[in-house]
């Protein structure tokens, strides 16, 4: 109690009283909290009390899916175990294995680290797992989530068969139950407020604004609370450079941190982030599970979060341990398609921001231009000079008559424009709500949310020097598929009378349709008959509401025996018409043309910052393509769709 007394702990938190007894017992466990609750806590104090009781060789292995948090998790252990004589050491990747190696020798207690680096070293004799009393999934969620399932079940093949498991989480996932279950334990499930995944003391905020105005409302609300200790979240590696380096031109003591980072670097930052050295953190989603960095006052979500359950964990980083914090999110156009279900995911609204126009910076510098390589700000001068010897080369160099260029197909070679195909309808009413009435009967929808509109024009007063004044009004319906597509599809079905269930996704700039139910294999019938006849009604219809990029990728699949496979085809939208691409049966290409072809591919990801589609190759070439980007330390890629002719696709390590 003394050592508790000294680092802080008065009392427990809720969750640190119901779990304590339980593992103090031995008994398998699985606990829920939301963020911010003192999980860690809960975990590490009963560990330390049965070290301190047992006394023998026994050892604690913890599981951590970040290396932040493995760093953060062992400093707990620390904290409490060195003053009882209880040694701790933290394994991760990006260190010194040797040195790593020399800690273990010194006989620690507790191991914490993350999946990968633990089963080497289990692998290597160097951590004696048969010793193993008790393993940890600390955010377990995380731990199966980002892909560590077969890690994890090597760990507790290893360890003896009747240890302990705890498992603690934010959030629930059904792979821990099944893992669990298959390793002989019924973990006893602990689940405090499970219907209130964000603590009260979070106040919540939507701010409904374009691309453009985010940042000059975000250099407004940091200016505005000047006290701002605060975390920026954005959805990629590229963004989370542009924003920090945009603000830092603007006079604010802020760093970026993302997985791109080395291990030490990374270590560093959050070291001064909380020695508040720096009081602006920009990250992805590597910092948002499970650091606990004292009295962050502010979370921003620069991008709101592709996946809900990261919202939770993104704006848990404030208010904690009782104090106050505001979560605000920057919802553009791009990001509507994630609000729904993030508030489906909460199980409740977000409240709206009140806007005005004083809420805007109005000095904010001019958007700085980075590397997609580097993540660096590029050097005007040293650009210029690049420039004009590039043009000077191009004029020497020009392809002679009758000579092929051999420029084509080379990494730098120039992307292909994307094109957009605009909708418009222009109407005329003496008000906006009259207007937005005949554009909803133009567009035939019914949600008003996503119908955009702009004045083009003003006219006269309705009665010469008073009452209304005439307005021209152009409307467009913005590119929300699941909003404009679902609907749609959904009277459709159920004017065909069958027992469908639609899906629809959006993952810029891939759109997935899926239907399954109990009639879906209605729809596979004939050679995909009426699947087909889905799929082209609904291009139609798409491109007779809304305004398409021409790399919008659209797939329609049918899972016909419920199983989770899908069947069906993908279409890539060009001049607003639907292309169906099937492969050719052709020879299987050579590695040196595979790897030109990944080659071009790689430039373009880093251009768009996104992901992109290789076209369809057989079994063997996406083999050589998938091991020449394993090799790779910026890039990943894996297989979609499905049957022989698959695709890759090629994006970012984040």
């Amino acid at each position: 109690m003394a050592t508790l007394s000294s680092q802080g702990f008065e009392s427990s938190t809720p969750i640190q009283a119901l779990t304590i007894p339980i593992i103090l017992e031995g008994k398998d466990i699985f606990a829920q909290a939301e963020t911010g609750s003192g999980k860690t806590g809960s975990f590490a104090i009963p560990v330390l009390e049965q070290i301190l009781r047992n006394d023998n060789d026994e050892i604690y292995i913890v599981l951590s899916p970040t290396r932040e948090l493995a760093q953060q998790t062992h400093k707990v252990f620390s904290e409490f175990g060195e003053p009882l004589g209880v040694k701790s050491v933290c394994v991760i990747g990006g260190e010194s294995f040797d040195k790593q190696k020399e800690l273990l020798s010194k006989n620690p207690k507790i191991v914490v680290g993350t999946p990968g680096r633990i089963c080497d070293l289990i692998k290597q004799k160097i951590i004696p797992s048969k010793m193993c009393n008790c393993v940890i999934f600390d955010e377990a969620d995380r731990l199966f989530e980002m892909g560590f399932n077969k890690d994890n079940e090597f760990v507790l093949r290893s360890v003896k068969p009747n240890r302990q498991l705890i498992m603690v989480s934010a959030t629930n996932n059904q792979e821990i139950f099944r893992t669990a279950y298959k390793f002989n334990s019924n973990p006893e499930e602990i689940k405090l407020n499970e219907d209130d995944l964000v603590v009260d003391n979070i106040n919540q905020q939507i701010a409904m604004i374009s691309e453009e105005e985010k940042m000059p409302y975000l250099v407004n609300l940091l200016r505005k609370n000047e006290d701002a200790y605060a975390i920026i979240f954005c959805n990629t590696q590229y963004m989370t450079s542009l924003v920090a380096i945009w603000l830092e031109q603007m006079g604010f003591k802020v760093k970026p941190i993302s997985g791109r980072l080395p291990q030490n670097t990374r270590t560093k930052l959050l070291q001064d982030f909380r020695d508040k050295k720096i009081t602006i953190l920009v990250c992805t989603d590597v910092a948002a599970r499970g650091l606990d960095i004292k009295d962050v006052n502010l979370v921003v979500n620069y991008d709101m979060p592709n996946e809900a359950a990261n919202y939770v964990h993104r704006v848990g980083r404030t208010g904690r341990a009782g104090k106050e914090g505001l979560a605000m999110g920057l919802c553009g156009f791009d990001d509507c398609e994630n609000l729904d279900d993030i508030m489906e995911y909460i199980g409740m609204p977000i409240p709206k921001a009140d806007i005005e126009n004083g809420d805007f910076a109005t000095d904010v510098v001019k958007r700085p231009r980075i590397d997609s390589k580097t993540l660096k700000p590029y050097d005007n001068n040293k650009k210029k000079t690049e420039v004009k010897k590039n043009d000077m080369k191009k004029t020497n160099d020009r392809p002679k008559k009758n000579e092929p260029n051999k420029e084509i197909g080379k990494v730098n070679a120039k992307p292909k424009e994307v094109k957009i195909y605009e909708r418009f309808f222009e109407t005329s009413a003496y008000s906006l709500e009259e207007a937005q009435k005949t554009a909803l009967n133009y567009f035939s929808i019914n949600e008003l949310s996503i119908l955009e509109h702009e004045v083009v024009s003003k006219g006269k007063k309705k009665f010469i020097l008073f009452g209304s004044q005439l307005t021209n009004y152009k409307f467009k319906v913005q590119p929300i598929y699941r909003k404009i597509l679902l609907p749609f599809l959904i009277k459709v079905i159920r004017k065909m009378g069958l027992k469908i269930y639609i899906n629809v996704t959006f993952r810029n700039p891939n759109v997935s349709v899926v239907f399954s139910g109990e009639d879906a294999g209605l729809l596979v019938k004939n050679k995909f008959e009426l699947h087909n006849a889905l799929k082209d009604i609904s291009l139609t219809y798409l491109r007779n509401k809304i305004s398409m990029s021409s790399n919008t990728k659209i797939t329609f699949k049918t899972d016909a025996d419920g199983s989770g496979k899908t069947r069906g085809r993908s279409d890539r939208k060009e001049n607003g018409r639907s292309n169906d691409r099937r492969p050719r049966q052709n020879n299987s290409k050579s590695e040196v043309e595979l790897q030109k072809m990944a080659d071009v591919i790689k430039q373009e990801v880093l251009e768009k910052n996104s992901a992109v589609l290789m076209k369809s190759l057989n079994p063997a070439e996406r083999r050589l393509v998938h091991q020449y980007i394993e090799a790779d330390t910026k890039f990943k890629s894996s297989s979609v769709g499905d049957g022989r002719f698959k695709q890759i696709e090629i994006s970012l390590i984040d």
